[in-house]
């Protein structure tokens, strides 16, 4: 860089800032390599298995660029949960386990807005009435329990008791949640005082959840009947004074308006549909003939002004209708109105409905209406109108969704597997009853982009190929003439995934072999091999791994098209995914890296892959990561040791979310007790600055030892899975030492004694006061060391090991001729190893390289050329003297003139130069010949210049073309006086350099350009230049 920067500077103008750049940069340049190499290590914690039990859906969740300050300890580990479905049957359980140490803990209750109490229970309330009447002082609100399914048995669910306040009192009523349908509705009375107001006032509705008390009433009237800040609030409701007509007026022509109920009716109940006439109606007869069907009768028709008007009634029964003719004459005059176009009231006819036609289902009874009058259109004598009656022996107020849950959380695009919600349509009827639907059901999503509805209209789903999601999305249902919407919240992924890889970058381990077949070790075995080569040949090289995670932000959109997002949790939370994705997780290319379970990354060759995920819907690509497996060694500096004796749990409430869980787990180690069984975490430090836990690596390629100073304080413990674990005997009041050392597995081993790959030591209590360095010290220096060998010498014990390479031991002293022996064996172990390192294993050339190495080919052959070209220049021109001036070094350098003149001038300068000599040939045109003439003469002149000044010609042949001059450019040099000068040439002349250097071909151009062939031509011509000079 500073070469580059040096060589740019001597190319610009010189200034005093060009070496201060320089430094400048190199300074930077070791700055940030500096910043590199300090990069801090990753973060570890206690590797326990956190989960949920009981919880039908949850994820775990992380924050970015924040870590819980607990996950940056050996001895302990936290992790955030988020619990989508609320839990009636029980309260979930959240679980730590690090074998063989287990413990739980009930989750903690939901917290509800908005006085962020927790409530064991998720209730939706459903207010069914939005104003009442002195008529109908009841008000109904319906309460559902959601999330996941409870007991059949009546005793396990709550009561609802409702709370109404008014400026002129307060009301109270319970309700029982059903079994079946997990939902009750509480109706209450208002007294009638609280309409004697005379305008319209509000009720405020609020709700307490009571245990339910045994008997068959179950909800019992508590002592106190405030609620104080317990209740949870439902809404309110108008309380007006008059009620409001439930009718509606369907036009029969222009004259004649039919006025009917717009409310169910009961069967045996008797209503009335009432005919208007408008004041400008003149005709004298009006006929109204009125079919029904069975169940439905006709069974008066009276006049609203019986002076003016005559009716007849005329009944005409058929098989499937009954005909009614109802006539009707004027018998007075017609008054003058001002206003002939209101209407009045001019025929009342009251129906009957029968008993039992419905059968406990709402049903419709349609009514025909015709019309005919003197004077009526043509086009309108044939009109008829159909009116349906809605007849229910129940008095349903309501038809409401019942949903299992009111927020989805959309995975289908990530698993290909459609997510459902089951949805119940119940009705409420007079009284507080539920009633099921599941019959004449219609139904419609207003964004199917969003979510979507089944056909039977018993439940909302995403399948997948939805593309956003939403808050408050709706979804109409409808039954007879209900109508009823449902709202939910969809939150979808927002693509593509992030996969966070602990280490991208995967390195040879320096002396770690694990049993395998090795790359190219397919020969067949001499058989006088020993038993240890046989079996080492068997070993493979090990590689760094890593652990692998899922995530993807889940947000919904708004509903009016905007770009402004609403994450779930917030902004910058994540949702760990890895349980859904992992089997649609590979890598490109299985023989560089390999993905265990999902979530552990294997090194297997030197090579560049990547992590993919692929839809499985679509085969696109939803997420990916590149990594790297290199052949570079990295070593295992140390093992942090971290003693488990026993694990505690503490569970919290987060605010970002009601479902929001935040679980921590530390690691118990206090002074042990006898024969106590102490479980031992550990965790991998390599020289590239990485940490991994021993939980990444198969427990079979881990040869792990435990020695202690004590003799027969540590005995093994029973194998039980693939974490270590010994039995400690006791401590004293200090403390005991554990060091626990790394080897290559036993099949993989050269020797009966090995040098650990790293070592590390744990204290069980509390550990004494500062002392000389232990025997088998921990750091990331002396691990390297021969050292800590005596820690994994002695019997060996297979049954507290792992990977069957355990030891125990009860000392770690040796004498120095042990030590000094098994340093040598040692020393020559890993001469064998560096020489079986040095044979190079067959790798695969990837494209990359091909390109890259044809590339430095053609760079290699440029470079080549161009020296080649160089040789064959230095070669041509070493012969070329040098000009006159450089003969002498220490003459002053002469200045460089230009000549302007023509080639005659020039021509006749030279042949004045020269001197006489033979007589020139007599025979042919000195062109032709290439010798005699005046080109003998030039060449002579040339020959007999002095050697010793500073002026040279060239004797260049002046070129004249037909029809005019050439003007030519010469160097000319003032060179000093040389000490011999000629006496024809003037002191201090200038000397001629001519640019183009005369020859033989040169003369015969010219002499062929001026058309001069005959001798005596050019003899005559050379002549007359001679005299012009």
């Amino acid at each position: 860089m500073c070469a580059w920067m040096a060589g740019r500077a001597a190319a610009a103008p010189r200034g005093p800032c060009g070496p201060w750049l320089c430094l400048l940069v190199a300074f930077a340049l070791d700055i940030v390599r500096v910043d590199g190499d300090q990069d801090p290590l990753d973060p570890v914690y206690l590797p326990a298995a956190l989960g949920l039990l009981d919880a039908p859906e949850h994820f775990r969740v992380q924050q970015m660029g924040r870590y819980p300050p607990a996950n940056s300890s050996l001895g302990s580990r936290s992790e955030t949960f988020l619990l989508l479905q609320p839990w009636p049957r029980a309260q979930p359980l959240l679980r730590a386990s690090y074998p063989p140490f287990t413990t739980q803990q009930v989750v903690p209750p939901r917290v509800t807005d908005p006085h962020q109490r927790p409530v064991p229970w998720d209730v939706r309330a459903v207010s069914v009435e939005a104003a009442v009447t002195p008529a109908e002082p009841h008000a109904r609100v319906l309460f559902h329990l959601r999330g996941q399914d409870w007991p059949p048995g009546p005793g396990s669910l709550p009561c609802a008791r409702l709370h109404a306040t008014h400026p002129a009192g307060t009301a109270h009523r319970a309700c029982r949640f059903q079994p079946s349908l997990g939902a009750c509705v509480v109706e209450l009375e208002f007294p009638s005082h609280w309409f004697s107001q005379g305008s319209a006032t509000r009720a405020e509705l609020a709700y307490t959840l009571e245990p339910a008390a045994e008997g068959p009433g179950g909800c019992e009237s508590s002592g106190e009947e405030d609620p104080g800040e317990r209740a949870l609030p439902v809404g309110s409701v108008e309380l007006r004074p008059a009620d409001p007509p439930q009718h509606q007026e369907v036009p029969l022509d222009e004259a004649v308006t039919l006025r009917v109920p717009d409310v169910p009716v009961r069967p045996g109940q008797l209503f009335s549909a009432t005919l208007l006439l408008r004041h400008n109606f003149t005709a004298g007869v009006l006929t109204l003939r009125i079919k029904v069907k069975k169940g439905l009768h006709v069974m008066a028709a009276r006049l609203a002004q019986p002076t003016l008007w005559t009716a007849k009634l005329d009944r005409f029964k058929g098989s499937k209708h009954h005909t009614t003719l109802i006539t009707c004459h004027r018998v007075g005059p017609v008054e003058p109105n001002s206003s002939p176009l209101e209407l009045s009231e001019f025929l009342w006819v009251d129906f009957l409905v029968e008993n039992g036609t419905s059968g406990g289902v709402a049903v419709t009874r349609p009514v025909t209406w015709q019309l005919e009058y003197p004077g009526q259109a043509p086009e309108a004598e044939k009109d008829k109108m159909v009116w349906e009656i809605l007849v229910s022996e129940r008095d349903i107020r309501a038809l409401v969704p019942l949903a299992k849950a009111e927020e989805l959380v959309n995975t289908a695009p990530l698993t290909g597997v459609p997510r459902r919600v089951p949805v119940r349509l119940v009705t409420v009827d007079s009284g507080g009853a539920l009633v099921e639907v599941t019959e004449h059901i219609g139904c419609e999503s207003a964004n199917t982009q969003v979510l979507q509805v089944s056909e039977a209209c018993d439940a909302v789903f995403v399948s997948g190929k939805e593309s956003r999601g939403a808050r408050g999305v709706r979804v109409d249902f409808w039954w007879r003439r209900l109508r009823a919407s449902l709202r939910m919240t969809v939150w979808a992924p927002l693509l593509p995934l992030r996969i966070e890889v602990t280490d991208t970058t995967l390195e040879q381990v320096r002396g770690w072999r694990v049993p395998g077949p090795a790359e190219g070790a397919l020969e067949p075995e001499a058989a006088g091999v020993e038993e240890a080569e046989r079996r080492a040949r068997g070993c493979r090289l090990q590689y760094q791994r890593a652990g692998v995670r899922f995530l993807v932000p889940f947000a919904a959109h708004p509903l009016d098209g905007g770009r402004r997002l609403t994450h779930l949790l917030g902004p910058d939370w994540l949702l760990d995914v890895s349980h859904l994705v992992a089997p649609h997780a590979r890598v490109q290319d299985p023989r560089v890296a390999s993905l265990e379970g999902g979530r552990v990354l294997v090194g297997r060759e030197p090579g560049v892959t990547s992590i993919e995920v692929r839809s499985p819907l679509s085969d696109s690509i939803l997420g990916e990561q590149a990594l790297a497996v290199t052949d570079d060694k990295v070593s295992v500096l140390e093992l942090r040791v971290q003693p488990v004796m026993g694990i505690s749990l503490a569970l919290s409430r987060g605010t970002a979310h009601p479902g929001e869980v935040t679980a921590t787990c530390w690691a118990q180690s206090a002074l042990p007790a006898p024969k106590q069984e102490v479980a031992l975490s550990l965790w991998l430090s390599f020289s590239d600055h990485t940490l991994a836990p021993a939980e990444l690596y198969d427990h079979h390629d881990l040869g792990l030892s435990v020695s202690a100073e004590e003799p027969g304080a540590v005995l093994p413990a029973e194998e039980q899975g693939a974490h270590l674990r010994v039995v400690v005997s006791g401590a004293g009041a200090e403390g005991l030492p554990l060091h626990v050392a790394l080897h290559p597995p036993e099949p993989c081993r050269r020797g009966r004694h090995r040098v650990p790959l790293a070592s590390g030591t744990a204290w069980l209590g509390r550990p004494p006061a500062p002392t000389p360095a232990p025997a088998l010290p921990s750091s990331p220096a002396q691990s390297l060391s021969p050292a800590p060998e005596a820690s994994v010498g002695g019997g060996r014990r297979a049954a507290g090991s792992m990977g069957g390479s355990g030891d125990v031991r009860g000392k770690f002293e040796q004498t120095e001729e042990e030590a000094g022996k098994e340093e040598a064996e040692a020393r020559e172990e890993e001469e064998e190893e560096g020489e079986e390192e040095m044979v190079p294993a067959p790798q695969r050339v990837t494209e990359l390289e091909l390109g890259m190495y044809a590339l430095l080919g053609i760079f290699c052959l440029a470079i080549l050329i161009f020296l080649v070209n160089g040789v064959v220049f230095v070669l041509r021109y070493q012969r070329k003297e040098p000009p006159d001036g450089a003969a002498d070094p220490a003459s002053p350098q002469p200045h460089n003139w230009v000549w302007l003149g023509t080639d005659q001038e020039e021509l006749s300068r030279q042949l004045d130069r020269q001197s006489p000599g033979p007589p020139k040939g007599e025979g042919g045109c000195p062109c032709e010949s290439g010798g005699g003439g005046e080109a003998l003469t030039l060449a002579q002149a040339q020959a007999q210049a002095p050697a010793g000044g500073t002026t040279s010609s060239s004797g260049t042949l002046a070129r004249k073309e037909a029809g005019g001059r050439r003007k030519r450019v010469e160097f000319v040099t003032f060179a000093p006086v040389p000490p011999a000068q000629l006496p024809e040439e003037p002191v201090g002349a200038p000397a001629v350099q001519s640019i183009l250097v005369a020859g033989e071909e040169d003369i015969r151009w010219v002499c062929e350009d001026m058309g001069l062939k005959d001798p005596e031509e050019l003899r005559s011509y050379m002549e007359r230049i001679r005299g012009s000079s």
